[in-house]
């Protein structure tokens, strides 16, 4: 469950230094929605992070939360963008089908995100439970 904590460090600058540094705040009159979902995305993440570092009895839901959205916010980019090339089309203009990078990149982060969730969901939190009754 450790592992999940630190890439949730990790992912939230992913999500929102990367998306900033990739696009540009001026995307955000282009396409706000794509980058407000990863701001989203970037912000569950460091809210679970945080709450973990604070043994919160809240953080291992939060967390499997935050894996669960950043799982699901990229799977429409991956996908969509992986069908795109297998069908030799550009569906948007600003995903061309031929940039085979940002496919790779887009199902790094994508499978990331889903062993993340995985692990989260799986994990034990009883280090949670003793800090939860220590508090009581």
């Amino acid at each position: 469950m450790k592992a999940a904590y630190y890439a949730a460090w990790v992912m939230a600058f992913v999500f929102i230094a990367g998306e900033t540094l990739r696009r540009g705040l001026s995307y955000l009159t282009v396409n706000a929605t794509t980058m407000v979902e990863d701001y989203i995305c970037g912000a569950l993440l460091l809210s679970a992070a945080v709450l973990w570092h604070q043994k919160r009895p809240l953080a291992p839901k939060l967390m499997a939360v935050a894996w669960a959205y950043a799982t699901g916010g990229m799977f429409v980019p991956f996908f969509a963008h992986l069908e795109a090339f297998l069908r030799d089309t550009t569906f948007r203009p600003d995903h061309p089908h031929e940039d085979v990078n940002s496919i790779v990149l887009k199902g790094v982060i994508w499978a990331i995100c889903l062993v993340f969730l995985i692990i989260s969901l799986r994990g034990d939190d009883s280090e949670f439970q003793v800090a939860q009754s220590r508090a009581v």
